[in-house]
Order: C-alpha cells, then sequence, then structure tokens
C-alpha cells in the first residue's frame, strides 16, 4: 500500500493536463521529466526490481543509482542531487530511521520507505522520523511508483522546522544507541539503559512542547479520534479477536495539537490491536478525572509475539515514541500487562505543562 504523508492533493489546475486529447502521428506527447532515483537497500534482487521498474516509468527517464550501505548512500547524494530517495526501512539488522535523518541533513529530497510488511509502527515512526511516504513492496509495479513520483515531485512540501530537524536528530541518537535493537544482557546494563531511555524521551517531548503551540492547538472532542482508532485496530482482529471500546456518554472537550494527539492515540491503541490480532480481546475506557482523561487498554489473551526482528523493532520503536508524544501533550503512559496500559493527558494544555 503506498501511502504518503502531508496533503498531497492535485491542484485543480492540473485536470486539464490530465484529459485525454487528440493526437496525430507527428504529436509524440508530454517529455518525460528527467530523475534521478537513489535506492538504499542490502537486497541485489530488490535492487534488480526496483530497477528494472524505475526505468520503465512512463512519465519520467529516470537514472537509476544504487547503494547497498549507508556510507554508499551518502556518498552518491554527496557527488549528485537526486530527485527521490527509495529506502529500505531494515538493512544489516537495524533499521534505518538514523540513515533518514542524516539523508535530510544534507539534501533537500523526499524519502519514500519501502518494506515487506505492511505495518502501521513503521508507517507512524518513519513519519515521525522524516520520511514522506511508504510503500509496501507487494505493491511494487511501474505504476504504482509513476503515481507516487508524479504526485510528491510537483507538490514537495515547505522545509521542515529546525524543531523537526531536532527531532529527527534526537531519533537519530535513539538508534546510535541501539535502546530499541540491543538485548540486554545482565541486570547492571538494565538501569543504565532505563536513564538513557528516560532522557531521550524529555528531550523528544521538549521539542515537540516547543513547537505545538504553533502547530495549532484546537479545542475539539477527544472521544471521536479513539472511535476511529478502534475501528482501525478492530480490523485486525483474527478469530475470536476483538477490540472493545467503552464509548462514554458524554463528549470530552480536550485542548491540544490535533496532529500530535491523533499520532499519540493511534500509537497507544496499537498494543490493543497486536492482541486483537493474536486472538485475544482488548477493551478500551476512556473517562475524564479531575481535569485529565485517562484511556485504559485491558487485554485478556492473544499476547502477540513478534518473532522478526524488524517487527520487534518497529514495536519497540513506537512504545519509545508513544512516551514521547505523551509527554509533548502535557501527559504520560505506562505500558503494564497486569494492570492495563494507560495514557494520562490534561485536558487542557497550558504552558506550564512544559
Amino acid at each position: 500500500m503506498a501511502r504518503l504523508s502531508g496533503p498531497f492533493i492535485p491542484a485543480i489546475e492540473d485536470a486539464a493536463a490530465r484529459r485525454l486529447r487528440l493526437v496525430d502521428a507527428s504529436d509524440t506527447g508530454a517529455a518525460r521529466r528527467a530523475i534521478t532515483v537513489l535506492h538504499i537497500g542490502d537486497t541485489p534482487d530488490d535492487t534488480f526490481l526496483i530497477g528494472r521498474l524505475v526505468g520503465a516509468l512512463p512519465s519520467f527517464a529516470a537514472t537509476f543509482v544504487a547503494a547497498g550501505t549507508r556510507e554508499a548512500a551518502l556518498s552518491a547524494l554527496s557527488r549528485q542531487p537526486c530527485d527521490v530517495v527509495l529506502c529500505e526501512f531494515w538493512m544489516a539488522g537495524c533499521t534505518t530511521m538514523a540513515l533518514i535523518d542524516e539523508i535530510k541533513a544534507v539534501a533537500d529530497v523526499p524519502v519514500i520507505l519501502t518494506s515487506a510488511l505492511d505495518n502501521d509502527d513503521i508507517e507512524l515512526i518513519g513519519r515521525r522520523a522524516g520520511a514522506d511516504g511508504l510503500l509496501t513492496k507487494s505493491d511494487l509495479a511501474v505504476a504504482t511508483l509513476d503515481r507516487v513520483f508524479s504526485t510528491l515531485l510537483p507538490r514537495r512540501a515547505a522545509p521542515r522546522r529546525d524543531a523537526a530537524s531536532m527531532l529527527r536528530a534526537l531519533m537519530a541518537n535513539l538508534y546510535a544507541a541501539g535502546l530499541a535493537l540491543r538485548p540486554e544482557r545482565g541486570d547492571d546494563q538494565q538501569p543504565d539503559q532505563a536513564v538513557r531511555r528516560a532522557a531521550l524521551a524529555r528531550s523528544i517531548a521538549d521539542l515537540e512542547a516547543a513547537s505545538r503551540f504553533g502547530a495549532g492547538v484546537q479545542r475539539f472532542d477527544a472521544i471521536p479520534f479513539f472511535v476511529d482508532a478502534v475501528k482501525k485496530q478492530d480490523l485486525r482482529a483474527e478469530a475470536g479477536g476483538a477490540v472493545n471500546f467503552l464509548v462514554p456518554s458524554l463528549p470530552l472537550p480536550i485542548e491540544t495539537s490535533p496532529t500530535l494527539y491523533a499520532d499519540l492515540v493511534e500509537g497507544f491503541l496499537a498494543e490493543a490491536g497486536d492482541a486483537a490480532a493474536a486472538g485475544g480481546r482488548a477493551t478500551v475506557s476512556l473517562k475524564a478525572v479531575t481535569g485529565r482523561l485517562v484511556a485504559t487498554v485491558r487485554l485478556l489473551g492473544g499476547e502477540a509475539v513478534a518473532t522478526d526482528a524488524e517487527t520487534r523493532a518497529a514495536a519497540a520503536e513506537r512504545r519509545l515514541l508513544i512516551e514521547g508524544l505523551a509527554r509533548a501533550c502535557g501527559g504520560t503512559v505506562a505500558f503494564s500487562a497486569k494492570g492495563g496500559h494507560v495514557l494520562d493527558v490534561p485536558l487542557r494544555l497550558s504552558r506550564q505543562s512544559d
């Protein structure tokens, strides 16, 4: 599934260009736009396939450049400008979020993640790390790439603000430290990791908080966001699994950034979707307590056990990201198998909660 981040809505004035027109034998049609596509991946078969697809694009005369390592990718970007980067989510046993940050630091170029997994966690953390879209390998085709490039390239997003760049740098620090990917060995390492994770989460939250008032704080009903997120996670349920939502009878107005809040709710409820996908049941409850919004997810059976390293890494990174987003919204989140996962955020965002 091709998923692009941002409001990529075709302009009305472009409609005429897409209409059919009569041509004669001397009309060769519109010239193919010359672009350079960089593919970053360490699987030769994938590189070969994507190279063939890129070479057959009907709307673009593409120069294809392949890089199998981080060093080769950064070297290619330093030698020549690229119009778009296709980057594998998983390379050499770890994710490429840190590499995306390095790419964005040296080149103003859209980056599209590619993955064999159609995984909501990958889309969420990729979007927060600065990726411009996600393309699953099952959807790789000439028509798909041509449509994505045609949509993405003419309508480049405005340069990200400094706060966003700093956020991506902090996310890169997470991967550099290997907090989400390196299994801890020995009890003496666990306290140190907890301290580092807490410090990183605070740093991410501070950057989000510094920009959230400029990101459009609004007053809205908190419940519909949960309704939509629960429906999305319930679709993942296998036989016997389900995600149930105990909907409050009255609206719960909240004042915060809708963008941060939407990502926070979606990521928090992904835990319920994991259980439902494993055949278990999850119950989501929502209530207001002394000026705060408290959401609880209780799981019954169906503990999801990820055996794939890529899936485990995405799920671990999702939790850290949700911790940061919760702090950015002035709240906290706690993941507990016994007492349930609890999200606690203020109903009214104030600068005093920064």
